[in-house]
């Protein structure tokens, strides 16, 4: 299952910056500033490459990834995944891990009756990034985040994705804050780039709020479609699901540790 077509052209201009590279069968990406981030720093086969190899990929890849100092190589497959470079990665043993792309389709149950008011957030101002900032430890499925790592992560969100119109919504119980989703919307599609619900406030609908509303909002400013990536067969993916959204393509990601290093100019 590749990527379904209309949604190529927002994985393209996403991060359509001076630290992405295409090539014939996707994008390559390399930032000095956020080497420890894999989407900052990794290919994304993204084109039906039948005969696409392993050499092939990393000959566009390893000189960026020493370019960044990147501590590690990583490969996502959107498109060409029963081509040899998936394979070859494979034997050589790398972490392999498996997400679904999800595209809503159509609204699932009615909210409940107490679903957690959600507010969108249009100042950004330092009480809401200092939460912001701390909230970023709960995002994504990974635990072990170094604090390195997060201030990278944050970093990115702020000088990167800010600026190309990511927005914030707040999920409430009572007065406190106790989740948060974000929306980007390029090329008349909506993606959900993050959901999160602080540990204190699980199961109490902020989740399924937060996602509500935030497709409404995608779908209201003129966005043709809506998608997210998730954990394949986790517990986010069932809730999406229930949400109105379905597995449209998987994508198949690699990595490996690199002894790469910093170098002296960028790849060209």
């Amino acid at each position: 299952m590749s990527l379904p077509t209309p949604l190529l052209p927002f994985w393209y201009e996403r991060e359509a910056t001076d630290y992405a590279r295409r090539t014939h069968w996707g994008t390559v990406f390399a930032d000095q500033r956020f080497r420890l981030i894999y989407d900052a720093n990794r290919a994304g086969v993204l084109e039906e490459v039948g005969d696409l190899t392993l050499a092939e990929v990393r000959k566009e890849l390893l000189p960026a990834l020493e370019w960044a100092g990147s501590p590690h190589e990583h490969i996502e497959f959107w498109a060409a995944q029963n081509a040899p470079a998936v394979d070859q990665i494979r034997a050589e043993g790398a972490e392999e891990k498996h997400d679904v792309v999800m595209l809503f389709e159509a609204p699932g149950p009615a909210p409940r009756h107490d679903e957690p008011e959600v507010r969108e957030v249009v100042d950004l101002d330092q009480d809401f990034l200092d939460w912001y900032r701390a909230s970023r430890d709960d995002f994504g499925e990974q635990t072990d985040y170094t604090p390195e790592v997060v201030d990278q992560f944050y970093r990115r969100d702020l000088d990167v994705f800010v600026p190309r119109g990511m927005r914030f919504f707040v999920g409430f119980v009572g007065r406190r804050k106790a989740g948060l989703a974000t929306l980007q919307s390029v090329a008349g599609v909506g993606y959900l780039p993050s959901v999160v619900t602080m540990p204190e406030f699980r199961r109490r609908g902020v989740a399924s709020a937060l996602v509500r509303r935030v497709v409404d909002e995608s779908l209201s400013s003129g966005d043709g479609l809506v998608h997210l990536l998730a954990e394949k067969d986790g517990a986010p993916q069932r809730l999406y699901e229930r949400l109105g959204f379905r597995v449209v393509s998987t994508v198949v990601s690699f990595t490996h540790p690199t002894r790469s290093k910093p170098g002296d100019s960028a790849p060209s």
